[in-house]
């Protein structure tokens, strides 16, 4: 049976739950880009852009969509199309790469920073 004082923690408990939901939550979300590197440089498009883009790698091009704020491989050279299988990335911190072609895609906050402060290249740099 719960007793006023049980029935006054639970009150509290939901609301410090529910004001770290609103604080989690809440508050504008930041600008955030679209960066596309290869061998050849690195291309940082906003995420409203619609672009499809051919980024050349030591197996051929690679080519890349963006669209509605989210990016994919269409199509590239290498032999097992991993990164056209992974499909559509579309939240900030999300990327994608042909490996072998050497050609890497990212979501990121301001010029390819994530809210960690990893760049793309950070996110990938064991596997270069």
């Amino acid at each position: 049976m719960l007793k006023p004082f049980d029935f006054g923690v639970l009150v509290c408990a939901f609301c410090v739950a529910a004001g770290s939901f609103v604080f989690a939550y809440s508050g504008a979300e930041s600008p955030s880009v679209i960066s596309v590197k290869g061998e050849g440089g690195e291309w940082i498009f906003p995420r409203d852009a619609a672009e499809t883009i051919s980024v050349a790698g030591p197996l051929g091009d690679t080519l890349i969509e963006i669209q509605n704020g989210a990016a994919r491989v269409l199509s590239s050279p290498c032999t097992n199309q991993t990164c056209v299988a992974a499909g559509t990335i579309h939240s900030p911190g999300q990327w994608t790469a042909c490996l072998p072609n050497r050609v890497m895609v990212f979501i990121g906050e301001e010029a390819g920073r994530s809210a960690g402060g990893d760049t793309a290249a950070d996110v990938d740099a064991a596997a270069w």
